[in-house]
């Protein structure tokens, strides 16, 4: 009994970020104190804060590494794809934070993220937005991150690998959304592709350094274009761009006055160089005057460099696109990691299934002696329909093949997983209050 009781209050203290609900299960653990925000860090006085902060969490390059306010909760078994939907989403919150001076109404955070995302008035890439907003703000925006987080490529595409990699320009929401916090910018899908292109233009000038852009140097151009969600006729200009790089003059006509898109530019630019091989004189030059183009400073520039070698060292071996295995290696690495891990994580739900279900045959036994009380019938007819819904689950991840099957039925038939797997779900009493 003890130890499901544990089992319980863990529930009670987590959040399934892969799952529907996550948002206000976020807001309710940091009512109750689980989560805590950092005021501390909030009200800094360094007016670059967000540029360390997310470097901090490895946001800058697409990798989760910490967590902002949520490291507390044990995100050991989440897959890189939740734990980046839920930084990207505290990361959203701190520059809210940092721009109201610490105060905060999740209600109008939330409102205010809608008039960020959904603001397209437009049939461009971006238009499906408006298509999803119900009036329900926590589920119209855990699409949008859901979406934002993931790099699209065909299912039967030559770039299949890519869904299995996350958004490498994910920070480009936070860079976005501190510039229309700001009143620069009217919402973000008006001037993604703006930013977006910017970003392209600097890797790809820095990629040609050397007047020569390496194979795994435009392998990772080619990953950086399919993590943008720009227009098939902006790609296809980058696609000729990848080939035969970027001069000066384009940089600076194309690119976007933003300081902090210029510091992610420069370092972004000096990971995909130091990725392949390590840089020499001509090249720092070269890499240098990226920086000057894009109006950084000496110290700005050094700064940045010095930011990108420390994560470069920390993090060498967690830095995928730089592996060198083939693209099915890819699928299959990044795969079977995302499954063991969701897995794992269910174990201690499944013991809790597992108890219910004695609990279920006690009470058949019970009910052949007497008559069962309106509770008990209630509680038979919930267990035994999580007990027919979890032997399907699992038979169906048994069959050949059934671990690519698995995670497409569950999306599509959500309320297959059983009532002890639903992380997400909020207390009755504080939803009331």
């Amino acid at each position: 009994m003890l130890d499901l009781q544990l089992v319980m209050s863990s529930l009670k203290n987590s959040i399934s970020p892969g799952s529907k609900n996550w948002i206000p299960k976020f807001f309710q653990l940091l009512e109750k104190g689980i989560i805590s925000l950092d005021l501390e860090l909030i009200q800094n006085k360094e007016s670059d804060i967000t540029h360390f902060v997310s470097h901090r969490t490895g946001l800058v390059y697409g990798n989760a590494l910490n967590l902002l306010f949520s490291d507390q909760l044990d995100s050991s078994k989440y897959t890189n794809d939740e734990k980046l939907k839920l930084l990207l989403f505290e990361t959203l919150l701190f520059t809210y934070l940092r721009k109201n001076r610490g105060e905060f109404d999740k209600d109008v955070f939330m409102e205010n993220l809608i008039q960020f995302y959904g603001n397209t008035e437009d049939e461009g890439v971006f238009a499906w937005f408006d298509r999803i907003f119900t009036g329900k703000n926590n589920q119209n925006i855990e699409e949008i991150l859901a979406h934002r987080i993931q790099v699209k490529s065909t299912f039967f595409g030559a770039n299949y690998w890519l869904n299995h990699l996350s958004n490498a320009f994910i920070f480009l929401d936070v860079v976005l959304y501190r510039a229309f916090l700001e009143g620069q910018v009217q919402s973000f899908s008006r001037h993604y592709a703006d930013y977006a292109s910017s970003l392209m233009n600097g890797m790809i000038y820095a990629a040609y350094t050397d007047d020569n852009a390496e194979d795994k140097e435009q392998r990772v151009l080619w990953h950086f274009l399919a993590s943008t969600d720009l227009e098939k006729s902006k790609k296809t200009r980058f696609e000729n761009r990848i080939l035969t790089g970027v001069t000066l003059r384009v940089l600076k006509k194309e690119r976007v006055v933003d300081k902090l898109l210029s510091k992610f530019t420069v370092e972004l630019g000096l990971f995909l160089i130091q990725g392949t091989h390590q840089p020499n004189e001509e090249e720092q030059k070269k890499l240098t005057s990226l920086g000057q183009a894009l109006d950084l400073s000496q110290k700005e520039i050094q700064d940045s460099i010095e930011m990108c070698n420390a994560y470069m060292l920390q993090n060498q071996n967690e830095i995928l696109v730089f592996q060198s295995e083939t693209e099915t290696g890819y699928v299959f690495k990044a795969f079977s990691k995302r499954w063991i891990r969701i897995l794992g994580r269910n174990k201690d739900k499944l013991v809790q299934e597992m108890r219910e279900s004695k609990e279920l045959m006690s009470l058949i036994q019970k009910s052949r002696k007497e008559e069962l009380s309106a509770e008990e019938k209630e509680q038979v007819r919930s267990q035994f329909l999580d007990l027919i819904k979890t032997m399907p689950s699992l038979a169906l991840f048994l069959l050949p093949g059934g671990s690519l099957l698995l995670p497409l039925i569950l999306k599509l038939v959500p309320e297959l997983m059983p009532s002890a797997f639903k992380v997400n779900e909020i207390e009755k009493n504080n939803e009331k209050k």
